[in-house]
């Protein structure tokens, strides 16, 4: 019997996965963070991985070169998560402070800064034209001053993000509410008493009208962000915590993952699960969150890495979501086969691993493995072609993944 020989790099591909399956490749490996990596962002344009650890520093990295470009520490406490404005002008954290704080991800020279808060009516303006480094070792500048701080929540903020038209913030939080935050006046515009339990995760609809928020509490809500009502509650069968949801490309669906090990695909429309994916020993989250992303099958006929440009939502929304082979709502906009892109999930586990699979057929399309701690930030480049994935202690190591 010829005993397999292990690929490189700890890299496990599904044997079934065909010729034009992916075949990322470990690439680098990031340390900067002292504690666990908790948070990972690729900038819409591509040129920026931005990661937040339980450190509560924010690190700025190269993707294309894995380059440590700068870092500080954003907050005395844990960073939970962050966001990158659609249009790559700003970043937005949510710590175990419950605060909020509001960067700019690439800072001019001369920094106008903006000070408020929730709570009251302050907004300060200061120009500083000096930048001088400090010296207490937080790697802080005047220039990495917040433009904003957003204090509404009353315990440690879990989830953060920017809406469509970067112009809102959603948070959640431990104390079991979420709240929109207008980001220009720096003020409350929304307050939802949302779950019984507390909020790990929040996400805009691609139009910005709707809000989600997905909860200890096994319940998934969506919200109308104008009136601030509940449209509609989204349960599993297994009343589950939810750990992660969003919306999908397409505008009809909805990714959750549970503390179940189990992927779910919700039509908005019918409440209805589409589609429930699992793989037992191979995926394990029982314990920990960690994000569930939908992404385009990357191109595979250029040697480099393609930035989408915005022209390109159109092609996200063309990774339609079959139901046995059918287009479950007739009222989805239907799509020639001959333009449909595949869909894959990833999403990372308990055991150290990263597990793609086809949405379609639900087949594990590759597994990657190389951390020694579980993984609970995961970011996936616009192009499709680089992976990062993120971990707890003791590793709390950045891997970088690439096709």
């Amino acid at each position: 019997m010829a005993i397999p020989i292990s690929p490189p790099n700890g890299i496990n591909p599904n044997p079934e996965a065909g010729p034009s399956s992916p075949k990322y490749q470990l690439s680098q490996t990031l340390t900067a963070h002292r504690r666990a990596v908790t948070a990972l962002r690729f900038s819409n344009d591509g040129k920026t991985l931005l990661s937040a650890g339980a450190d509560g520093w924010l690190h700025f990295w190269d993707p294309e070169t894995g380059e440590h470009v700068r870092g500080f520490r954003a907050h005395k406490t844990g960073i939970n998560d962050i966001s990158i404005s659609p249009d790559s002008l700003y970043i937005a954290t949510a710590s175990d402070d419950c605060t909020s704080l509001v960067y700019y991800l690439n800072p001019p020279p001369s920094t106008i800064n903006f000070t408020s808060s929730g709570n009251d009516n302050t907004n300060e303006l200061n120009e500083e034209e000096d930048v001088k480094d400090d010296s207490n070792g937080t790697g802080h500048t005047k220039e990495n001053e917040p433009l904003r701080i957003l204090k509404g929540h009353t315990a440690p903020v879990l989830s953060i993000s920017f809406s469509p038209k970067s112009n809102l913030l959603v948070t959640g939080s431990f104390d079991e509410s979420a709240i929109i935050w207008d980001l220009k006046k720096g003020k409350i515009l929304k307050n939802l008493p949302a779950h019984a339990d507390p909020i790990w995760c929040v996400n805009f609809d691609n139009e910005g009208a709707m809000v989600l928020t997905a909860s200890l509490d096994g319940l998934i809500r969506l919200w109308d962000v104008s009136s601030g009502q509940c449209l509609k509650t989204l349960d599993n069968d297994t009343n589950s915590p939810v750990s992660f949801a969003s919306f999908t490309p397409s505008p009809y669906f909805l990714l959750s993952s549970t503390l179940s090990s189990t992927l779910r695909i919700y039509n908005i429309h019918t409440s209805k699960v589409l589609k429930t994916i699992q793989s037992p020993n191979l995926y394990i989250s029982e314990k920990f969150p960690c994000p569930s992303i939908i992404f385009a099958k990357p191109n595979l006929s250029s040697s480099s890495v393609d930035v989408v440009e915005d022209g390109d939502d159109a092609n996200q929304e063309k990774m339609d979501i079959d139901v046995d082979g059918k287009n479950e709502d007739r009222n989805s906009k239907v799509t020639n086969h001959k333009d449909k892109q595949d869909a894959w999930i990833i999403t990372g586990s308990e055991n150290g691993k990263l597990i793609i699979w086809d949405l379609q057929s639900k087949s594990v399309i590759q597994v990657l493995q190389s951390h020694n701690s579980t993984v609970v930030a995961v970011a996936v480049h616009p192009s499709g072609r680089i992976i990062a994935s993120g971990s707890l202690e003791p590793e709390k190591a950045i891997k970088l993944w690439r096709i």
